[in-house]
C-alpha cells in the first residue's frame, strides 16, 4: 500500500482453466491501466482478458427492447419475439411456427386465459393455451443471440456496481501471478513515545484500510513510503475519434519514399519477449527494485538487522515490521500475516525501538510567553518515519501530543507536546546605526553604516529546580553577532538558538547584539554643507577632501545662484514684452496730429525704452548662463580630480 492513494495487489497460486476477477466499477480504470498476468511456473498460456462494457446493462436491454420484467417474463418474451420462428412443446406435441402474439380471453369470475398465436403454414394460424406450454425453443439464430444477450446483461445488472474481468487460461499453471493497482485510502502512522528516567521507547502503528471489495485473509502486507507518479486515465469507457472525410482524387505514378538515416542509439531499449512467454500487460519480475512487489517480501525473506530490541518496548520481536529500501522508496514489511474484512480497517505494528532523548523548554520569539516542552531525539530506529500524530508519555503519564514530521534515518526530531506555564519569557530589541566609514565613489559619496540591534532575552521561572530554556531568534541573512556578548549555541535554517539556565524561582537575562554593514550612496549634487560638516566632525573626511568638497559645493552654489538670477531676469524680460504688446495696440488707434499725435510720440518713446530693457535682459541672461555653465564645469573638473585621487589612494 502506497501513501498517495493506490494499493498494489498481487495474487499467486496454481490455476487450471479460465476464471473471473470482480472489481468495483470505479476501480476499472486503474485495473485496465495496471493489470498484468504471467505464468511463473508451468506450461499454461494466457489468452485475452475480457471485461464487461461500462454501459448501464438495463439501458442496453431497454435500447434493444429486451428489458423484460422480473414478473410475467414469458408473456413479455413472447411479445418481444413476434415474427420469430419458434418450436413450442404443447401437451406433449411439438408445434413450429412464427409467433404472432398472445391473445387474452376473459373467463369471467375465473380470470382470463392467454393463448399463443402461431402461424404454422402460409395461411394457417393455430392457438395454444399458454398454461399448457411446456417449453419454447428459439429457432432463429438472431433470437438465440438476443436471448444470450438478455441473460448476460441481466446478470450484469443484478451485480450492481461490480464488474468482472474474465482471464482466459489455457492449460495448467503451477504458479500463476496476477497483479494490479486499485484506488485505496492512504495508509497512516500513529506514534507512541514513552519517556522515563532511564530510556525512551518509540512505537509506531500503521493504520490501513481494506482496498479490495472482498475479505483479505492472511495476506502479506507491505506499507511503502515515497510518492511514485500515479494518475487517473479513463480506459474503461470507449473513446470514439472523429475521423476526417477524404475525397478520392486522381492517382499519379508513385515515386519511392526516402527516409533519412537515424543516428546510432547510445542505449538499448529492449526487444520483444522471448518466444513462448506467457505474458499479458507488463509483468513484474522478481528482480524489480523500484516497485513494491509482494513476492519480494515473502515470509522466507530475512529482515535486515536493525539492531533493535523489542522486548522492552511492549511488542514482541515478531510483531514489529522489518524495513527495507526499494530504490528511492522505503518499505515496512509487516511481519505477521494480516486479515482485513471487507470494508474493514486495522492497526499493524511497524516500529518498536529504544532511543536516547532529552526534554527541553524551547521558546520562539513572539506570543505566547510560555515556552514549549519539547522531546528531542535522533531517529536511530533504522526506519524512515512518516508524518503522523504522536502521543507523548512522561514517566508513565500522558503528557501531550505532537505531529511527527517526515524524518529520515539518523535525523534529529524535536516534538513540542505541551506548554510550561511555570516559565515566562520576554524579548526586547533596540536598533541603532552609525556611519563608520566614508569614501568617494563615481558621482556619489558612499557611506558605510554600521547597523546593529541589541536583543534582550528574559526568562522567569517558578520551578523549585533549575530550568534550562532555549530561545529561538529568527535568522536574518548577512548579520553576525558581537563577540563581546552572547552568541547562539546552534543555528537552524531559519533560527538562531540561545540557551540559559534559570535558578529556582528566579529569572535570568541574555544580551546579544546583531551587527551588519549597510552601504548608502549620497549623490554629490545632494550633499549639503551641513552634511559635509557632520562628516568632518565625525572624522570621516581628511582636510584635503573636505576642502575639495567645500570648493565643489561653493561652485554648485554659485551655479545655482546664477540660474536663479537668470530666472528673475527672464521674468523681467517677459514683463517688458507684455508692455510692448500693450503699447503697440494703443499706437494702432492714435492719429499723428493734434493731442493724439503728442500722445503717440510719448508712447513711441516708452516703446523704445521697453525694447532697451528686452535687449538688456537678453544680454544679462546670456552672461548668467555662461557663468553658471563655467561654475558647473569647474565643479565637475574638481570632482574628477577628487575621484581620481581617491582611486589612486
Amino acid at each position: 500500500m502506497f501513501k498517495h492513494g493506490v494499493a498494489y495487489l498481487e495474487r499467486g497460486g496454481p490455476a487450471e482453466g479460465p476464471f473471473d476477477l470482480s472489481f468495483r466499477k470505479d476501480e476499472m480504470n486503474d485495473v485496465l491501466k495496471s493489470l498484468a498476468v504471467w505464468v511463473a511456473k508451468g506450461d499454461a498460456q494466457i489468452g485475452a482478458l475480457a471485461f464487461e462494457k461500462p454501459e448501464d446493462p438495463e439501458a442496453e436491454l431497454e435500447r434493444r427492447k429486451l428489458n423484460l420484467p422480473a414478473w410475467g417474463t414469458m408473456l413479455a418474451l413472447l411479445g418481444a419475439i413476434k415474427g420469430r420462428r419458434v418450436a413450442a412443446l404443447v401437451d406433449g406435441a411439438r408445434r413450429e411456427g412464427e409467433v404472432l402474439g398472445v391473445e387474452a380471453e376473459s373467463l369471467g369470475d375465473r380470470g382470463e386465459r392467454r393463448r399463443l398465436l402461431l402461424r404454422e403454414g402460409d395461411g394457417r394460424i393455430t392457438m395454444h393455451d399458454v398454461a399448457t406450454l411446456e417449453s419454447l425453443e428459439l429457432l432463429d439464430p438472431a433470437s438465440r443471440a438476443d436471448l444470450a444477450f438478455f441473460v448476460d446483461r441481466s446478470r450484469a445488472a443484478s451485480a450492481g456496481e461490480t464488474r468482472s474481468v474474465h482471464i482466459d487460461v489455457r492449460g495448467k499453471a503451477e504458479d500463476l501471478r496476477v497483479s494490479y493497482v486499485v484506488p485505496a485510502p492512504t495508509w497512516r502512522v500513529s506514534y507512541r513515545i514513552a519517556r522515563s528516567k532511564d530510556e525512551t521507547v518509540l512505537m509506531a502503528w500503521g493504520i490501513v484500510h481494506n482496498p479490495a471489495d472482498e475479505d483479505l485473509d492472511q495476506i502479506s502486507l507491505v506499507l511503502t513510503t515515497g510518492q511514485p507518479v500515479s494518475f487517473v486515465i479513463d480506459l474503461y469507457n470507449p473513446k470514439n475519434v472523429r475521423r476526417a472525410v477524404v475525397e478520392e482524387r486522381e492517382r499519379a505514378v508513385a515515386a519511392p519514399t526516402q527516409f533519412e538515416r537515424a543516428a546510432a542509439r547510445s542505449r538499448s531499449y529492449g526487444g520483444p519477449p522471448a518466444p513462448g512467454a506467457a505474458l499479458v500487460g507488463a509483468p513484474a519480475p522478481r528482480g524489480m527494485t523500484s516497485f513494491a512487489m509482494a513476492q519480494e517480501i515473502s515470509a522466507d525473506d530475512e529482515a535486515p538487522d536493525t539492531g533493535r530490541s523489542f522486548g522492552d518496548a511492549g511488542m514482541d520481536e515478531g510483531a514489529a515490521a522489518a524495513y527495507a529500501d526499494r530504490g528511492e522508496l522505503f518499505e515496512y514489511k509487516v511481519a505477521a500475516p494480516v486479515s482485513l474484512k471487507r470494508g474493514g480497517s486495522a492497526m499493524v505494528p511497524l516500529v518498536a525501538s529504544k532511543l536516547e532523548s532529552q526534554k527541553e523548554r524551547l521558546w520562539r520569539v513572539g506570543p505566547p510567553s510560555s515556552p514549549d516542552l519539547v522531546v528531542t531525539f535522533k531517529n536511530a530506529s533504522g526506519a524512515v518515519l512518516e508524518e503522523g500524530p504522536a502521543v507523548i508519555y512522561d514517566d508513565d503519564v500522558y503528557a501531550g501530543e505532537a505531529m511527527m514530521p517526515y524524518t529520515a534515518r539518523g535525523s534529529e526530531v524535536k516534538l513540542a507536546y505541551a506548554k510550561d506555564l511555570a516559565v515566562r519569557c520576554r524579548f526586547d530589541s533596540m536598533p541603532r546605526s552609525v556611519t563608520s566609514a566614508l569614501r568617494v565613489g563615481e558621482g556619489a559619496m558612499i557611506e558605510e553604516i554600521r547597523a546593529e540591534v541589541h536583543h534582550v532575552f528574559r526568562a522567569d521561572s517558578d520551578h523549585a529546580e533549575p530550568a534550562r530554556v532555549v530561545f529561538e531568534l529568527p535568522k536574518v541573512l548577512g548579520r553576525v553577532f558581537d563577540a563581546a556578548e552572547a552568541k547562539p549555541f546552534e543555528s537552524t535554517a531559519s533560527y538562531h538558538r540561545f540557551e540559559a539556565t534559570v535558578a529556582p524561582q528566579s529569572f535570568t537575562t541574555i544580551n546579544a547584539t546583531e551587527v551588519w554593514v549597510e552601504r548608502r550612496k549620497v549623490a554629490f549634487t545632494n550633499v549639503s554643507g551641513r552634511q559635509l560638516g557632520l562628516w568632518m566632525e565625525g572624522r570621516l573626511l581628511d582636510q584635503g577632501t573636505y576642502d575639495a568638497l567645500a570648493h565643489v559645493l561653493r561652485l554648485w552654489h554659485d551655479a545655482s545662484e546664477y540660474e536663479r538670477t537668470r530666472t528673475r531676469v527672464e521674468g523681467m524680460q517677459r514683463e517688458a514684452y507684455a508692455k510692448q504688446t500693450k503699447l503697440a495696440e494703443q499706437l494702432k488707434v492714435l492719429k499723428d496730429t493734434g493731442p493724439e499725435g503728442a500722445l503717440r510720440l510719448r508712447y513711441v518713446k516708452e516703446l523704445e525704452a521697453e525694447q532697451d530693457k528686452v535687449n538688456g535682459c537678453e544680454a544679462e541672461m546670456a552672461r548668467l548662463l555662461g557663468e553658471a555653465q563655467r561654475a558647473k564645469e569647474n565643479a565637475h573638473a574638481a570632482l574628477r580630480t577628487l575621484t581620481t585621487r581617491a582611486k589612486d589612494t
